[in-house]
């Protein structure tokens, strides 16, 4: 791990996820529960720690409590107090002008202290809300065994599925950057395979004394819309990394960036089968798609690879329990107790308990939840409690059942009709 030595990394992670309301209406997007045991954030922070990298800057902004909270009891002791280890958790504060981070560029910008101080051989920049397995120290010294100024990880995706949906990297046969293209109509084609495109998974390795340079240039542009950033980019920018920065950076010459392919990443203890998963969960089908696979006979990514284990704060010490009859084939968190009933395809998470006679199927329940006597719940997300504030479902509940019962209710319906049961939707106790 050649490029970890000297490595600092900022994690982006005060995303607001207005496509995951209402599991964001009271936390970030990178504290959202995932997969019965974890938060989003966990994964690029595993991802960090085993690849070696020990200087970590997390940034935060929206609804940041809980993250804070989950940091500091998880995360930090095992990143280290100080000197050359440490994970340090940096909220949003007003800039000269009274304002809030402006975009993704605008906060690296505003924290830019840490680069100044560090003096580090390599800058990553990575996002906070995504779920994937990665070894970011390959991708480090691909970086500097190029010599570039910034290498973006992407990953291969048919040209149809990323048509108007991702941001899309055109390259010659060595990979080196020649286009960015914002969701495109007509994305351009990998060297060799006509049918996918890079899709760029907004994550970054930049040259330090290069990225302080385009930040400082792109700070001093008007802050506007991306519409009028687009009709003048020379003087005018929405300070994000993919829309302005990169752009920007192609436009003046000299510069050296180049696609990394994630696909090409290779994690120890991963079968073939894994090999490029990443999941960008930003809408409410997308998690819960991603939730469910993570139960699969052989799930597209493996939380149980004891070789890069995906770590997290444990809330709960207890073991999972089921009590009596019932068919039980799902996710089952710690400090959980199933009680003569059907919990099927399911993701349950921290605390759970679940009453005689229930049966829950296609559904993840994030924590701290009492489901009463004879609950049927089906193709639902519940969110969570606390452990002092349980949401307490009453017996004989249908959730997920009858799709104009819920909206009456005001629970959330997704597009794919997923139910969505948001906190405090229930009495607490």
């Amino acid at each position: 791990m050649k490029g970890s030595a000297r490595t600092l990394a900022y994690v982006l992670g005060g995303g607001e996820g207005n496509r995951l309301f209402p599991l964001t209406r009271d936390r970030a997007k990178p504290a959202v529960p995932f997969g019965g045991h974890d938060r989003i954030i966990d994964f690029v922070l595993s991802n960090l720690y085993h690849s070696g990298i020990r200087k970590v800057i997390v940034l935060t902004q929206y609804q940041s409590d809980s993250l804070h909270k989950h940091l500091d009891e998880g995360w930090k002791l095992r990143f280290g107090l100080g000197g050359d280890q440490y994970l340090i958790d940096v909220p949003a504060s007003k800039d000269e002008f009274g304002d809030w981070y402006k975009g993704t560029a605008d906060a690296i910008y505003q924290k830019g202290k840490f680069i100044v101080r560090e003096s580090p051989q390599v800058v990553n920049v990575f996002a906070g809300d995504h779920v994937y397995l990665m070894d970011v120290s390959q991708m480090n010294d691909f970086h500097l065994e190029r010599n570039a100024d910034l290498t973006i990880s992407a990953i291969p995706v048919l040209k149809s599925q990323a048509a108007n949906n991702f941001g899309v990297l055109a390259v010659d046969g060595d990979g080196r950057l020649l286009d960015f293209q914002e969701k495109p109509e007509s994305p351009a084609s990998m060297p060799g395979r006509p049918d996918y495109c890079l899709a760029s998974m907004g994550n970054y390795t930049f040259n330090p004394s290069i990225l302080l340079k385009i930040l400082k240039r792109d700070a001093q542009k008007q802050t506007t819309s991306k519409s009028d950033a687009a009709k003048s980019p020379d003087t005018k920018s929405t300070h994000d990394f993919g829309y302005d920065v990169i752009p920007d950076m192609l436009r003046n010459n000299g510069v050296n960036i180049f696609a990394y392919d994630f696909s090409t990443n290779i994690v120890p203890g991963a079968v073939e089968s894994e090999r490029g998963f990443w999941r960008d969960i930003g809408s409410l089908d997308e998690f819960f798609r991603v939730n469910l696979q993570m139960r699969d006979t052989v799930p597209p990514l493996n939380m149980y690879n004891d070789r890069w284990l995906v770590n997290t704060n444990v809330e709960m010490q207890q073991p999972p329990k089921s009590v009596g009859t019932g068919s039980i084939d799902s996710i089952v968190g710690n400090g959980s107790i199933i009680s003569h009933s059907n919990v099927v395809d399911s993701v349950i998470s921290y605390g759970v308990r679940i009453k005689d006679g229930s049966d829950v199927r296609r559904s993840i329940l994030l924590g701290y939840t009492d489901v009463g006597e004879g609950s049927v719940i089906t193709n639902s997300i519940i969110d969570r409690g606390s452990p002092n504030n349980r949401q307490v479902i009453p017996p004989g509940t249908n959730i997920g059942v009858d799709k104009e019962e819920d909206k009456g209710r005001g629970f959330t319906i997704s597009e794919e009709g997923i139910n969505i049961v948001p906190r405090r939707a229930f009495t607490l106790k």
